[in-house]
């Protein structure tokens, strides 16, 4: 039997290889559909084995659409202004490991193919690596075994799956965010003034890795600013009320300002690779010079290095993202607000909802915690004279539940931003990897029906079948419970496969999260517009 960490360690790995295998099998039997998209030049001096095709037709679905910006930037690096969109971490570290791979497989295939299996490879890598940070968190944020347990699964089928798959930032970025909250909910640890200041790194690369790995900086500044106000301040009023000598009140306050130094400190390392990328990026395209570039990779369609003819090279703060973002995809403020564009509205309307719902029927609910911005009710001892009751009945996500007010803050601005400014299909790949709240709402509310070997009985019965003498952990159980007895035996059956859901809500989750991982890999593999 499979403990629940083993089961999701197994499942996420398998979900990636069906991802891959379905890709390929799509590419192989649907014809292309011509996007009139970006297409990274080939090199004329690579030559093409027989491996060369057989890696094209076993993973040459994963190369569409924006993956064939990573690939280009990992291969050519930023050769054209609209590349500087794409952020470099993931591009950077797929070329690295494709260094490593071409020792070996140098003599079998051309560096191209070879960047198409590293970055494969690193996803697989990496999204197991980041379905186990969200089991972490989810455990340490829900308090259930079981509904972390159901996030994650759910997290492994995601609705954006092929996008963790293929040659895209996504599955790089959400297990650097996961990881960010992570750090910011320890205790210990190069602990420094009530905050990790290591949670700095996983922010840092969150920060060159996506764009809206920026907003990842509230977690830090919000756990500082909670950990000062919910512990330090107390302590510093409970010393200062029995202390006898008022003269020693400024070493009170050193408390306050080892944790100013602490944050800046832990922003500082968070911010530092992001101005190093747009300090590159500033000399490379604003600084007039000769370019190197290859005869094949020469383009009068696209702005080259070293012309110094942008527009944002002559801003007061020369940051490239925001003027490509809307010269090159003409993004902004409800511009994506087009009749022909209701197909893809229609494709974010899932994810839109099921979080701008529950979200807001958590603020809705939580009124009073909210305007305390998540903080205790009696920090310095005391409450209200009328402190707030919480409705009993309510039984919405997160219901009374401080630990989720930053999570649900957070999820809601990207929401929002999503809403009024970027291509709304991308919305469902931007939060699925932002957040981990998507998945813990749908955990919440997601039933899972009884199967015959997942009631009480039974599971006692097989353990005394089997003979096994020594106690099982409770949560081991808990688990059990959910799925049943043959499930924690498989490491791909999984609640979400095999059982049927008892209500509505449940199968609708269940569909949703299923149909888009199998219709978008399929549309996906074949430059079909997707989200």
């Amino acid at each position: 039997m499979y403990s629940p960490r083993q089961k999701i360690l197994w499942f996420a790995f398998i979900s990636r290889v069906v991802v891959i295998l379905l890709q390929a099998v799509a590419n192989f039997l649907v014809p292309d559909h011509n996007a009139n998209v970006f297409i990274s030049p080939e090199d004329p001096t690579f030559r093409k084995s027989l491996g060369d095709v057989v890696i094209d037709k076993v993973l040459g679905g994963m190369k569409r659409w924006d993956a064939q910006y990573f690939i280009h930037i990992a291969q050519y690096g930023y050769t054209y202004e609209n590349c500087l969109a794409f952020f470099p971490l993931f591009p950077l570290v797929v070329r690295y490991v494709a260094y490593g791979l071409s020792s070996v497989l140098a003599s079998l295939l051309n560096f191209h193919s070879i960047l198409l299996m590293s970055a494969t490879i690193i996803n697989v890598v990496m999204f197991i690596k980041s379905a186990d940070v969200l089991h972490r968190l989810s455990l340490r944020v829900l308090r259930s075994e079981c509904k972390a347990y159901k996030a994650v699964i759910l997290y492994c089928i995601n609705p954006a799956s092929v996008f963790f798959s293929a040659p895209y930032s996504e599955t790089l970025f959400a297990w650097m965010t996961f990881y960010t909250m992570l750090k910011c909910t320890e205790n210990e640890t190069l602990r420094f003034a009530n905050i990790d200041i290591m949670s700095g790194v996983p922010a840092g690369f969150s920060m060159i890795a996506r764009s809206n790995g920026s907003v990842n900086l509230g977690f830090i500044v919000y756990t500082s600013f909670k950990n000062v106000v919910e512990r330090t301040l107390p302590e510093i009023m409970y010393k200062y009320k029995t202390v006898k000598r008022k003269i020693i009140l400024p070493f009170l306050l050193l408390p306050l300002f080892t944790s100013s130094v602490a944050l800046f400190l832990t922003v500082i390392i968070a911010v530092l690779p992001f101005l190093l990328v747009q300090t590159y990026n500033y000399f490379k395209y604003c600084i007039q010079s000769e370019h190197k570039l290859p005869e094949f990779l020469l383009n009068p369609d696209y702005v080259l290095p070293g012309s110094a003819e942008s527009p944002w090279c002559n801003h007061t703060l020369p940051l490239s993202y925001s003027y490509i973002q809307s010269h090159y995809w003409d993004v902004g403020m409800f511009k994506y607000y087009k009749l022909k564009q209701i197909p893809n509205f229609i494709l974010a309307a899932p994810i839109l909802f099921l979080i701008s719902f529950h979200c807001m029927s958590y603020v809705m609910n939580n009124v009073r915690l909210c305007f305390r911005l998540g903080l205790k009710s009696n920090i310095f001892g005391y409450s209200n004279k009328m402190p707030y009751r919480p409705k009993q009945y309510c039984r919405s996500f997160g219901a009374n539940d401080p630990a989720m007010f930053v999570y649900i803050v957070h999820m809601l601005f990207l929401t929002v931003f999503c809403i009024v400014f970027v291509h709304i299909q991308v919305s469902t790949r931007l939060l699925a990897s932002a957040s981990p709240v998507l998945y813990w709402i749908c955990a919440s509310r997601m039933n899972i029906s009884p199967t015959p070997t997942s009631n009480q009985n039974t599971i006692n019965e097989h353990f005394r079948r089997i003979g096994i003498g020594k106690r099982i952990p409770s949560h081991h159980l808990s688990i059990a419970n959910l799925e049943g007895v043959d499930n924690m035996y498989s490491k791909w059956r999984t609640f979400v496969i095999s059982s049927r859901m008892p209500d509505l809500q449940s199968r609708f989750i269940q569909y949703y999260f299923i149909g888009y991982f199998i219709i978008g890999t399929v549309l996906f593999s074949n430059f079909y517009p997707w989200t």
